[in-house]
């Protein structure tokens, strides 16, 4: 039985860019922050380059709900600053996390992984 060419390269190439979609790291959706029952702060689509970071409102949050495709740190201090005795808190996608065990509200995350390939309109690059 003879193959139409067309098929064939349909079939090799559809699986191939559904796999690099299914792969990609994507910080697509949110991350909640709550205090109380009183609070609730949610942040789009997080920056995912490399030392980006978010601040949560002042003072902080006690509960936090990883709702992107990237894993995330939890700070205590502003800026993803840790306070002496107070260490980050790592929190994967589609994990939720609480202060009932640690002393404080968290005030900042900043997200894990791969940054983007080149920075955007670096002049070093020119």
């Amino acid at each position: 039985m003879r193959v139409r060419r067309t098929f064939a390269v349909l079939s090799t190439v559809v699986p191939l860019v559904l796999t690099a979609a299914a792969c990609s790291d994507s910080s697509a959706g949110q991350v909640v922050g709550t205090r109380g029952s009183t609070f609730t702060q949610s942040i789009d689509n997080p920056n995912q380059a490399a030392g980006a970071c978010r601040t949560f409102t002042s003072p902080g949050v006690d509960r936090v709900t990883n709702n992107t495709g990237v894993d995330i740190w939890l700070h205590k201090g502003p800026n993803c600053t840790d306070p002496a005795g107070r260490a980050k808190l790592y929190l994967p996608a589609t994990l939720t996390a609480s202060t009932t065990d640690t002393p404080g509200l968290w005030q900042s995350f900043s997200t894990e992984g791969w940054p983007p390939p080149v920075p955007p309109n670096d002049s070093a690059l020119e």
